[in-house]
């Protein structure tokens, strides 16, 4: 994320959200969780947040773009809240939150949007706090929500709260073009109908990593995603489209964690632009030109 401005009243930090370069299910966790291995990559695609502190103690939310609900069931709101529980220190906010992610998307919108929300109420506080309870808060709000504090690229393991980042010597640098299909799928709904192989061999992490530092940028990589079978057996409209997709770019298209937005790599911004402009036409989707966060 990236701190657009700081004052003592007022900070505005982006939100960029995230792609599964790899994701593969190892298991089923006591708590009723999947025990994943998967690497994140931010990109620069990302929402926007405007926090003014105000007098009182009262928590306002507006919204603009892309629907997300204005009241305490968005994270923002729950990250706020959460903050002040465990601090125990508490004013008032304005969220200004402009969402550009897709929800239900499989990027990652709304736990970046809380990572972001937590870094914003550290930086207007009184008294800042130890990073240790900023990912502590951030991991009970969601599995995806401290690799935002983190960025980059990064293994997570565990239900995705146990990170280890990718050195940026080991970690892709290119462009994206990502597709959302205009479907919001339920991670829920998703990893129900994922059915575990329990003799299934844990992750290669070597292997994985030396795959993604080579990442290729003309379109032939094709993201390991254990959730992308149960998605498209839940969304075959979506798998058809995926199909299609491929057929007109000559792109190999991934799904990012459990869906329903797809990517494939291009070689620079105007391939990726062009690439827009094709798929654009066809008038069933949603296309985004990114990039690596920090690289464009």
């Amino acid at each position: 994320m990236k701190v657009l401005e700081h004052t003592p009243r007022r900070v505005v930090v982006t939100a960029p959200c995230k792609l599964n370069l790899w994701l593969e299910i190892t298991g089923k966790r006591p708590d009723g969780y999947h025990e994943l291995f998967t690497i994140f990559h931010a990109i620069d695609l990302a929402d926007r947040l405007t926090v003014v502190r105000t007098d009182g103690d009262a928590i306002t939310l507006r919204t603009h773009g892309r629907p997300c609900p204005a009241d305490p069931t968005n994270l923002v709101w729950k990250a706020a809240e959460a903050l002040f529980a465990r601090t125990r220190r508490r004013f008032g906010v304005a969220i200004d939150l402009e969402k550009r992610v897709p929800s239900g998307a499989g990027l990652g919108g709304g736990s970046s949007d809380a990572a972001s929300m937590l870094v914003a109420l550290d930086l207007l506080s009184d008294e800042r706090q130890p990073a240790a309870t900023l990912r502590e808060c951030a991991a009970e709000l969601g599995s995806d929500v401290p690799f935002f504090l983190l960025g980059g690229t990064a293994i997570a393991r565990g239900r995705g709260e146990s990170l280890q980042a990718v050195p940026p010597s080991r970690a892709p640098r290119g462009w994206f073009v990502v597709v959302f299909p205009r479907v919001e799928a339920p991670t829920a709904k998703v990893y129900g109908a994922f059915s575990l192989d329990l003799k299934k061999p844990m992750p290669n992490e070597g292997y994985a990593l030396a795959t993604i530092e080579r990442l290729p940028s003309d379109g032939r990589f094709e993201a390991t995603n254990d959730l992308a079978k149960p998605f498209f057996s839940l969304f075959p409209q979506v798998a058809h489209l995926r199909d299609r997709l491929q057929t007109q770019s000559g792109r190999v298209f991934s799904v990012t964690g459990s869906g329903s937005a797809m990517f494939t790599t291009v070689e620079h911004r105007t391939a990726g632009l062009e690439l827009q402009r094709k798929l654009e036409a066809m008038q069933i989707a949603d296309v985004f030109v990114c990039a690596s966060e920090g690289a464009s």
